[in-house]
């Protein structure tokens, strides 16, 4: 079955529906384009503005952001914290809440953007789009989903989120042997394991965190080893935190080598300068956040692969930080024992019937160690590389040519319009992007408050008069 696309009305169809997929929506229709656009929503789920982030629905996952900066609207920063209000006066913009009535929210802002949309029409689709061609006849493109549905779209945005990380050489015989989770966001394979057998989380980012807790929820006993090859852990948020004051850039890093070991050298030297005022270090990390895309494009490609090989895990567990109440809960696992962090690389490993033994190589000491777990979780990050990854619409993209990898391989090249640019280094026309995947050019473009704003900005050149049908 084949959607028509003759009438004149512009059909924009968008690929995923989680928060980049949602938010590009809902600031479509909050502009009131009426029936001169229809709107198209792709995905899997019935759930639009869930995804991987926001699909739990234990209200034990905590946001690792406080409510007062979480507003999908960047023109009205109270609007989470009004919703939650509406639920419960005692939420106020420094609570952590849950990740469920996140998800609750975005559910919410979209359905009233379409209720207010002027009568935009707008239809959610569910199914998996698994390739998009375009069609030289008319200027659009053919999507065609898993379920034999074909759509025609005169513009087409992929928000596509996260994939699942790639398996590290040290394990990857691992694959067929049943103790090995390669996707740490499925969430039904994780509850199938044997709840009191011990386990082994490989990375210690968020998502380790997320599955961590999963994995303990109703057990006070099973032990969970944390292997990472630098043993670093995310800091904690502060309690009610100050946001950071509007400034410019900030003068400690002018004039400086456009090098990583300059500018790490004097943002260590401007965080002790603001400890000996009674200052605290997050004030500075915050400061910098709305620069850190041109820091990142005054790099040399060299300077940003020395950034990734040699700075990348300080900077996150000092930028990426776990809720207050995420944080005393890890530290009490670890002093209880039940939790091991475990620092070192993985040297190799043996199946033994429905287990695994872990040889790790310890980072501190160079001595071996040896775990013995039932199961063994990826939680190394998301693969970034495209060439890596197998979901069938990016591989299609990608091996006719319609994507180009980012020469650091943290995703795929996009312009300052969001459109994708294909293997030859043009914009493709009318196809574009939004998600964790811009950090490639943008570094700082991996969170609510950087993607909410692209997603205003990609709605403005879409519905604006110089875009093409």
């Amino acid at each position: 079955m084949s959607d028509n696309v003759s009438s004149p009305t512009k059909i924009i169809t968008i690929i995923g529906a989680g928060f980049c997929g949602a938010l590009t929506a809902v600031n479509i229709l909050r502009r009131n384009p009426g029936a001169t656009v229809r709107i198209v929503l792709v995905d899997r789920s019935t759930r639009p503005g869930r995804g991987l982030a926001y699909g739990t629905w234990d209200d034990n996952f905590l946001l690792n952001v406080p409510a007062g900066n979480m507003s999908a609207l960047p023109d009205d920063p109270n609007h989470f914290v009004q919703f939650c209000q509406n639920i419960d006066p005692a939420f106020n913009s420094a609570t952590f809440v849950s990740r469920r009535l996140y998800g609750d929210y975005l559910e919410l802002t979209l359905q009233q953007a379409a209720e207010q949309s002027g009568g935009t029409p707008f239809e959610q689709v569910r199914g998996e789009a698994v390739s998009i061609r375009k069609r030289p006849e008319d200027d659009s493109y053919q999507i065609d989903l898993a379920n034999g549905r074909s759509i025609r779209s005169h513009q087409v945005v992929l928000a596509l989120g996260h994939f699942p990380p790639s398996t590290p050489a040290a394990i990857s015989g691992l694959h067929e042997s049943g103790v090995y989770i390669g996707n740490p966001w499925d969430s039904v394979v994780l509850e199938r394991t044997n709840g009191e057998a011990p386990v082994a989380i490989l990375g210690t980012g968020l998502t380790a965190f997320d599955v961590l807790f999963r994995l303990t929820i109703s057990s006070s006993t099973r032990k969970v080893y944390l292997i990472s090859r630098h043993g670093l852990f995310p800091q904690p948020h502060r309690f009610n935190p100050k946001p950071p004051a509007a400034a410019g850039f900030p003068s400690f890093l002018e004039n400086l080598p456009v090098t990583v070991r300059a500018y790490f050298h004097a943002l260590r030297l401007e965080i002790r300068k603001n400890a000996a005022n009674g200052g605290d270090w997050r004030d500075t990390i915050n400061l910098l956040r709305p620069h850190t895309p041109l820091i990142w494009q005054r790099f040399p490609v060299e300077e940003r692969k020395k950034f990734l090989s040699r700075a990348v895990a300080y900077w996150d567990i000092h930028r990426h930080r776990l809720a207050p109440a995420a944080h005393l809960r890890l530290r009490n696992m670890l002093k209880s024992g039940q939790v091991e962090a475990v620092a070192g690389q993985i040297q190799g490993y043996e199946v033994k019937g429905g287990n695994v033994s872990i040889r790790i190589r310890e980072r501190h000491t160079g001595q071996p160690k040896e775990l013995d777990v039932s199961r063994l979780v990826n939680c190394t990050g998301p693969t970034c590389d495209i060439s890596k990854v197998t979901l069938p619409l990016i591989a299609q993209l990608r091996d006719e040519g319609y994507l180009k990898q980012d020469p650091t391989r943290l995703g795929f090249e996009v312009n300052d319009e969001y459109q994708v640019v294909d293997r030859g280094g043009a914009p493709a026309d009318n196809l574009f992007y939004i998600g964790p995947m811009l950090k490639a050019g943008l570094w700082e473009a991996i969170a609510v408050p950087e993607l909410r704003v692209h997603a205003r900005r990609l709605a403005e050149f879409l519905t604006s008069e110089l875009s093409r049908k």
